[in-house]
């Protein structure tokens, strides 16, 4: 019996389950990458246009606030994850399944895939995200970790570097705007995104809020 992406009868991941039902909408189903007890498996976002398996992060949000406070000269990039009061690293997949499980349900995934993408939008007041208007460089862009500890920048190795779909937090107005980031790769053990660095953060006036957006695997 073919599976049909119910939580009885998972699929291993939507490329599969699109191979199957070509009929099939976009929508929530349900997969089990690792094949084993059908009570592990973990429901997810199935892009039937393309048949991308996508996992949402669990929390989905940062919120926008004032994060560090760093009175010295020298700016440096700060990982929130690691270092901020409150920070934490970014988790993936029901927040009611224990974490190891998603972790081997990603790692099983990450196997059957080759490719994958995910989106990461930076909320920033007085905070420069990726270009900084005043110099015309990108030496203030944030860092993004990546899930073997690989790290994603605005310059360097073509393999290592994301692109910027949107780029709002170009200069100090006082005001919340937003910069959308982009990491693709054929290495699909390099995703999802576990953490972010700023660099442009610590004065008083500067504050930042994440959206993490969806890991997609195909």
């Amino acid at each position: 019996i073919s599976p049909d992406g119910s939580r009885k009868n998972p699929a291993r991941n939507c490329r599969d389950l699109k191979f199957c039902h070509p009929e099939l909408k976009s929508g929530e189903y349900w997969v089990d990458p690792n094949q084993g007890c059908k009570m592990d498996a973990i429901k997810v976002f199935c892009n039937m246009e393309t048949g991308e398996t996508c996992i949402n992060a669990s929390p989905m949000t940062v919120p926008r606030k004032h994060w560090w406070t760093d009175s010295g000269a020298e700016k440096k990039h700060v990982w929130f994850g690691e270092s901020m009061n409150g920070g934490f690293q970014f988790s993936y997949g029901p927040p009611d399944l224990p974490e190891d499980v998603v972790d081997v349900q990603l790692a099983f995934l990450r196997l059957l895939s080759s490719r994958a993408s995910q989106n990461i939008t930076y909320h920033c007041k007085n905070s420069i995200a990726y270009m900084d208007q005043a110099s015309g460089n990108v030496k203030k862009s944030l860092k993004l970790m990546g899930s073997n500890e690989g790290e994603f920048k605005a310059e360097g190795n073509s393999k290592f570097t994301y692109t910027v779909l949107e780029d709002g937090c170009t200069k100090h107005t006082g005001e919340w705007s937003k910069t959308v980031f982009e990491y693709q790769t054929r290495k699909a053990m390099r995703l999802p995104i576990i953490d972010i660095a700023p660099y442009d953060i610590g004065g008083p006036d500067q504050e930042f809020g994440v959206d993490i957006g969806p890991v997609c695997f195909l």
